[in-house]
């Protein structure tokens, strides 16, 4: 699909005296503000336990009208514990869903316990006139800071193909998956700070864009990379990347890249692009041992930039590169070498480091 942009958005907690929390920090340096909303924080918990939820599936046109069965969190302090939600009745056509948990505009979210259900793709014409895969939605996460899902798993297979990733979320700053199963993890239009520990994901992986520190530890994922940056936003992260103790079982055992990605450097996005300054990976296993008779072995970084094979290439709107890689103990169940990138040139300047 294609837009003219979204506005320059910034979302922060401040005590009374205007003092910004600073675990939150305001990310955006704006020249102009043409709006703001100030939304009190409720100071005591609300806590809702148990309930049974089956959604009878719609068999409305396939087009963008998001069915809005949910619980929607608008306040902030509230805990959700032991909450299931089920899908029946998915048949061949359907509108998409915009989260039976929708969390939005607000602060210090819980969901715990929880099983819910990864929903039916389903395809239409996007706004370019081509057909494209419609996103729906289980859990939806939308300008909200610190938000955690704890011990949450789906119904569905993980790994099945025909159902959308469960998480969609833009805005949104410190993220915490903690001893989840689920088909992804997705920022779209940004997170400040995410952590993903403890946790399987599956066929969707890990998609992101965004700034601070995205951390990974003891999780196996599964997908085309273990990190996507989301090229429909730039495949920007300005910050860092922290891989420990974690497992990658490559969807495409003929190309294994461990940071997916695209950027021609050609497009104005409406902010500078970055690829995270530092990536330490420590205690990978790379499961390639699925791999065709021509494998090179896994590479860090995809090709982000096919064209981008020799000076001669200029980028109109420069791409922000990784500065270094620092990689302790990384196995691959091939026996292959970890290589740079199928892109060599791209990212000759990487400085790579083997402790």
């Amino acid at each position: 699909n294609q837009d003219n942009g979204s506005a320059q958005t910034d979302i922060f907690v401040a005590d009374k005296d205007g003092r910004v929390d600073m675990d939150a920090p305001i990310i955006w340096d704006f020249d102009r503000i043409t709006g703001i909303t100030a939304l009190p924080i409720d100071e005591k918990t609300l806590t809702i336990t148990g309930g049974r939820f089956t959604t009878v599936a719609n068999q409305a046109e396939s087009k963008y009208t998001y069915y809005s069965r949910n619980m929607a969190i608008r306040r902030s302090n509230v805990v959700v514990d032991g909450l299931e939600h089920r899908v029946t009745g998915e048949g061949d056509h359907g509108a998409p869903y915009g989260g039976f948990i929708n969390i939005g505009d607000c602060a210090y979210v819980t969901v715990k316990n929880t099983v819910l259900t990864g929903h039916m793709t389903y395809r239409t014409i996007g706004s370019a006139g081509e057909p494209v895969s419609m996103g729906s939605y289980d859990i939806s996460v939308n300008r909200a800071l610190n938000v955690s899902f704890v011990n949450c798993s789906q119904i569905n297979d993980i790994n099945d193909t025909r159902y959308w990733g469960i998480l969609g979320s833009n805005y949104c700053k410190n993220l915490l998956y903690d001893h989840c199963v689920f088909s992804r993890f997705d920022a779209h239009k940004g997170v400040a700070n995410a952590t993903i520990r403890n946790s399987t994901l599956g066929h969707m992986g890990i998609n992101a864009i965004g700034s601070g520190t995205l951390t990974v530890e003891n999780t196996t994922v599964r997908g085309w990379s273990f990190i996507n940056l989301r090229s429909d936003y730039g495949s920007t992260w300005q910050g860092t990347f922290i891989i420990r103790n974690c497992i990658f079982v490559p969807a495409r055992p003929a190309r294994v890249a461990l940071i997916g990605g695209s950027y021609s450097g050609q497009h104005d996005f409406g902010y500078t692009c970055y690829m995270p300054e530092r990536i330490t990976i420590e205690n990978l296993k790379i499961d390639d041992s699925n791999h065709p008779e021509d494998y090179q072995g896994p590479a860090i970084f995809t090709d982000f930039n096919p064209q981008m094979t020799g000076d001669t290439y200029v980028e109109q709107f420069p791409y922000v590169r990784t500065r270094e890689v620092i990689l302790r103990n990384v196995i691959t169940a091939s026996g292959k070498p970890l290589r740079v990138s199928d892109n060599p040139f791209m990212f000759r300047d990487v400085k790579v480091s083997k402790d």
